[in-house]
């Protein structure tokens, strides 16, 4: 499919740095797409966002950036999700992407309009050659209402340069004038438009009309103004330049082509779409012409590895949670197109399809390179669990489909939408993209009227189910004695997937019931089955849930399992139907829960054996707790465990993982089973006769046949009754995340396996980021709030204990350098502060002035303008001063009335409570001392005017 090209997207690239860094431009590698320093945003979503600092006057002098005049580079962008969301869109139209490069060159205080717009023609129209009859420009038209005039200086320097009149086309402030947010720089813009159908035309009409063969491709920003909260503008002392130009674009113009996935951009990533499916070629179809939708698929596939590789090379995991969620989305999405009309096989496609990406774009983003592991593992990861749920999602979703297509209305209802989500995992809005591709039709209001019904329900019942009854000893006699109940066979819960059962009795917590038909809706019940694979809680692992079900008739969700004398009751409700003893149901646990379990528990196992490796036999199992998030293992030791010990204990663990041993179960003769050496047993602990023996890696056979020989005590080997791996390298890794002592003489550990302990490292890895982050931010008020914000992180953050210890010792450091510096700059600002007052007391022909009233050269720094006052106080007692500072972080100011005001009437309260009124925020204090701390920066000086005003007029001067 690739094709030879004149301008390849490779050299297009070039080309900009190459022509920029000819002109005196610092080329700047793209900022992280994931912006770690800046909570307000979920991505990267303009070139501008890490030269912030720089036009807010707050990058520090140590700063790279802080001598920057002039700079270029491409940017990593994604628009998926809050403000800028273009998800949706893509696949469905030839210029929409989550992920794309934004092209820019900046001017700090340097050039302006006049270089900026004749480099911008230069570069169009000269060195890559654009017709310049198909580029259309744009100025500011202004705003009467806002009081901004037309940007006729920008009009007459493109007409200067030979662009005809009327393709310089006057536009509006949503167009033409860009603004940070409410408030600070701001300024209006020239727009650069394409059209690519040419042929002479005249396509001004359809400039900025969303048409997509006239599509923006640069935008030129002039920042000349600073917005204040009034709304009004101010001019800037300096003014920048700030573009942006669409790459994607830009390489169409040049390869002329009517789509941007037509460039070398998308083909690469097409012709290995093509090898990994095997499904026909891309051919550039749209709407109704892609008959197949595999062109739209090819479409969706490739923009989504570009946004999920760039998101997760710059540190985003897929989550629940903010990024991480949209992350997740966009791969479930794709995936869902690959596997419906691509054929694909999934779990590890788009890890297949990786390679093209990196080969095509590495070398301009390094990062793809060094992080091509942990892309490949976390797609894989995300890939398979979607998997599973597509798998079950999808066959439930078809049933209900068929029934909604049947209806007059076409109208998949809420309640079945709700339950696709909350029974098998399936997403809300994948449901919607497949109800569309059938014509039918969702009410969202619907949707969200279930999702707090089944949550209403859910709480009460989960909550009641905590406190359900129990079979006790008379209900067991009943059962077996009086009504003949045959005990639960429970062998089924060894064996993966679901199995058949017929319903007994139904339990209401006081007595038994043959029907849940006259029960109370939404009320916590207890199902007796004739058997089950429900793995009830015991040894330490908690019990599974899932669901019993009558297929289409009724289903019963399980929130808890226990065992009574060997009647198994689960216990949940029942969320639709009638269940009557008799009934055959299939239960379903819930496998995407029992997975990590199974994990977790064969971790429990290696890591008792890594323990008694390092720490000696003397280790004792004390207890334990396995569910799907973690496993907790007590054990007897009279220490806290070194971190080197706990670094060993990792390896030993990890090694046993890796090395891939199978695992072997079975259940044998207490007293024979005793005898194997190196045996592990629960101290205290009552077993069973025959006892259920678990081996990582020991034929059992072969143990029981010489149970004496020392080779046993190389392999994990434990009475165990509970869920486990097929083999060790299931598990695939285990990280110790805490350790501590809950008693004397009994340690504690908590340790992740499978994707959870992967998550955790790479959380490690992402979160050097944020400390590399944090430590380049300008010293200042904002970086010492950072400080604080990052303690309480750090506090919070699920890590290995390993990681932990070094994030915390780097932090520290951070840590111990801003209260360095903070302690010097708040000495030089007390100071400054101090000698501006004395300075005006010691100005010649000032010397019997008895008031200080002014702003004092430092920023908002309470402690400083509070020594002030208390040196006044002290040193002096005669004389008064106010004293008011102020920056971007808000305002401080301070008064002390001494003696000679204070005998003409004068407090401090008074005082400073017309001040307050002016800057904002509140003050305090006792007579004649009062402190205040403001919350309009912009109002300091009127403070200052206020607070003098105030005084001459208490004073009557």
């Amino acid at each position: 499919m690739s094709r030879d090209v004149e301008w390849p997207a490779s050299r297009v690239r070039k080309t900009f740095f190459d022509f920029f860094a000819q002109r005196g431009h610092t080329i700047v590698p793209s900022g992280s797409v994931v912006p770690h320093n800046d909570a307000t945003l979920l991505f990267t979503n303009a070139g501008m966002n890490q030269f912030k600092p720089i036009f807010l006057g707050t990058v520090g002098r140590s700063d790279p950036m802080a001598g920057l005049k002039r700079a270029a580079d491409s940017q990593k962008v994604i628009r998926a999700g809050g403000k800028h969301n273009d998800l949706d869109d893509v696949g469905k139209d030839s210029y929409h992407h989550t992920f794309f490069e934004m092209l820019g060159n900046w001017s700090f205080g340097d050039y302006f309009k006049a270089e900026a717009i004749a480099m911008a023609w230069e570069l169009l129209t000269r060195v890559y050659g654009l017709d310049p009859a198909r580029l259309y420009v744009t100025y500011f038209e202004g705003n009467d209402g806002l009081g901004l005039d037309p940007d006729l200086e920008a009009r007459d320097l493109w007409k200067a340069i030979g662009v005809p009149e009327h393709h310089i086309l006057p536009g509006n402030m949503r167009d033409n004038f860009w603004e940070m947010g409410d408030q600070g720089p701001c300024g209006p813009c020239s727009e650069v438009h394409y059209d690519k159908m040419g042929g002479g035309r005249d396509a001004s009409k359809l400039v900025n009309e969303d048409d997509p063969m006239v599509v923006e491709i640069w935008n030129i920003v002039f920042i000349q103004f600073d917005r204040q909260k009034d709304k009004s503008l101010k001019p800037l002392p300096a003014k920048h330049v700030d573009t942006g130009m669409g790459y994607e674009r830009l390489v169409s113009a040049l390869q002329d082509t009517k789509s941007n996935y037509a460039t070398d951009c998308f083909t690469p990533l097409f012709d290995r779409i093509q090898l990994v499916t095997g499904v026909r070629p891309y051919s550039d179809k749209y709407g109704k012409d892609d008959v197949d939708g595999i062109d739209t698929a090819y479409r969706v596939v490739a923009d989504h590895i570009r946004t999920l590789s760039f998101a997760i090379a710059d540190g985003a995991v897929p989550n629940n949670d903010g990024r991480g969620y949209v992350i997740r989305r966009i791969l479930r999405r794709g995936v869902r197109y690959a596997r419906k009309y691509l054929n694909a096989d999934i779990g590890s496609f788009f890890s297949k399809i990786l390679p093209a990406l990196i080969d095509h774009v590495g070398d301009q983003f390094p990062e793809l390179v060094s992080k091509r592991n942990d892309l490949v593992e976390i797609l894989d990861e995300e890939e398979e669990a979607f998997s599973r749920t597509l798998d079950r999602g999808e066959a439930q979703f078809e049933k209900h489909a068929a029934k909604a297509a049947s209806r007059d209305d076409k109208k998949l209802d809420g309640d079945t939408v709700w339950r696709l989500y909350d029974t098998f995992g399936f997403p809300v809005d994948l449901t919607r993209i497949m109800a569309d591709e059938r014509g039918l039709v969702m009410d969202d209001v619907e949707v969200e009227a279930a999702r707090e019904r089944a949550r209403e329900a859910s709480k009460a019942v989960k909550d009641a189910v905590d406190t359900f009854a129990k079979l006790d000893v008379h209900q067991i006699a009943e059962l077996e004695q009086r009504r003949g109940i045959a005990r639960t066979d429970d062998d089924a819960k060894f064996i993966r997937g679901n199995c058949k059962a017929k319903v007994q009795l139904i339990s209401d917590g006081k007595s038994f019931h043959s029907s849940t038909r006259e029960l109370p809706p939404n009320s916590p019940l207890g199902l007796l089955l004739d058997r089950t694979n429900f793995y009830a809680e015991s040894g330490g692992q908690v019990a599974d849930t899932g669901r019993i079900v009558v297929d289409g008739m009724a289903e019963f969700k399980v929130l808890d399992v226990q065992n009574y004398g060997g009647y198994v009751l689960h216990s949940g409700f029942i969320s639709y139907g009638v269940l009557s003893a008799g009934d055959g149901v299939v239960c379903a646990y819930e496998e995407l829960r029992r997975d990590p379990i199974r994990h977790n528990h064969s971790g429990t196992h290696v890591l008792n054996h890594a323990l008694r490796e390092v720490l000696g036999d003397d280790v004792k199992q004390k207890g334990s707790l396995v569910d799907d998030e973690k496993l907790r293992f007590d054990f007897s030791h009279k220490c806290q465990v070194k971190l080197d010990e706990l670094r060993r204990i990792e390896e030993l663990a990890n090694a046993y993982i890796d090395r891939d041993e199978e695992v072997f179960s079975k259940d044998v003769d207490l007293h024979l089973a005793r005898q194997i050496n190196g045996v592990r047993a629960v101290f205290g602990e009552t077993y069973p006769n025959p006892v259920r023996v678990v081996s990582l890696g020991a034929d059992i056979e072969a143990m029981l046949a010489d149970p004496s020989l020392p080779e046993w005590r190389r392999y994990s080997v434990e009475f165990c009754g509970g869920t486990h791996v097929d083999r060790t390298s299931n598990i695939k890794h285990l990280v110790i995340v805490e350790e501590g002592g809950i008693a004397k003489g009994t340690r504690r550990i908590v340790a992740l396996t499978g994707d959870s302990a992967n998550r955790v490292q790479r959380s490690a890895i992402a979160y050097q980021t944020t400390l590399q982050s944090l430590d380049a931010l300008p010293p200042g008020p904002k970086k010492e709030a950072r400080v604080r914000e990052v303690s309480q992180e750090l506090g919070r953050l699920v890590v290995s204990t390993l990681d932990k210890d070094v994030l915390n010792r780097r932090f520290r450091d951070i840590s111990a350098a801003v209260a360095a510096e903070q302690k010097s700059r708040h000495r030089a600002e007390a100071k400054a502060a101090l000698d501006a007052a004395l300075g005006h007391f010691a100005v010649e022909g000032e010397e019997r002035r008895m008031w200080f009233v002014g702003r004092v050269p430092i920023g908002a720094n309470a402690k400083a303008v509070g020594e002030v006052v208390r040196y006044f106080q002290g040193k002096d007692g005669e004389r008064s001063v106010y004293v008011l500072a102020g920056d971007g972080e808000g305002v401080v100011h301070a008064v002390y009335v001494g003696k000679h005001l204070s005998q003409r009437g004068v407090t401090a309260e008074e005082w400073s409570s017309v001040v307050t009124a002016v800057v904002g925020g509140r003050s305090g204090g006792k007579e004649p001392v009062r402190q205040g701390q403001g919350t309009k920066p912009e109002m300091v000086d009127e403070g200052v005017e206020v607070a003098e005003r105030w005084l001459r007029e208490k004073l009557k001067l």
